[in-house]
């Protein structure tokens, strides 16, 4: 599912609705700053974000218009638990999308949305996080995950 695409919403109706603020709540309790429809499950074209405390994105059907510059910030992915790597993403943004109202947005932004922003638009395209990794990188990760392997089964037996 995660490297599947997603299909565009047609509607903005309760049932959309009702499901984006399941995965609030489930990305609340993960706990992380963003999910996309992809993560549980779904093929549909929405995330939900919050980089505000208190504040609230759900995002259907984006389109990023612009990007500029880039930087390196060292994110981490609910699908990935407790893996983190440094990833290199533009700094600033140009974006369009529904929002939960049904009205269409289009909005810039840098630092901690945009970046969340486009790793989320990523899961929506079938692009995880691991992908933007050198084969450095990606070895260091195979070996991390090993020892949280190693770590779980311990714990578990």
């Amino acid at each position: 599912m995660l490297r599947s695409g997603t299909d565009e919403i047609q509607d903005v109706n309760g049932e959309l609705l009702d499901f984006m603020d399941d995965m609030i709540e489930t990305m609340i309790l993960a706990p992380g700053i963003g999910l996309a429809a992809p993560q549980v499950g779904s093929s549909l074209r929405v995330f939900v974000m919050n980089t505000e405390e208190g504040k609230f994105d759900k995002i259907i059907n984006p389109k990023i218009l612009k990007t500029d510059g880039m930087e390196s910030f060292n994110e981490g992915c609910l699908s990935f638990p407790q893996l983190f790597a440094d990833v290199v993403r533009p700094e600033w943004i140009q974006v369009q999308y529904i929002n939960e109202d049904g009205e269409e947005v289009v909005r810039e932004s840098e630092g901690l949305w945009a970046r969340c922003f486009l790793h989320e638009f990523d899961h929506l395209e079938g692009k995880l996080f691991v992908d933007y990794l050198s084969k450095k990188q990606l070895r260091q990760m195979k070996e991390e995950l090993a020892q949280i392997e190693a770590v779980g089964l311990t714990q578990n037996s």
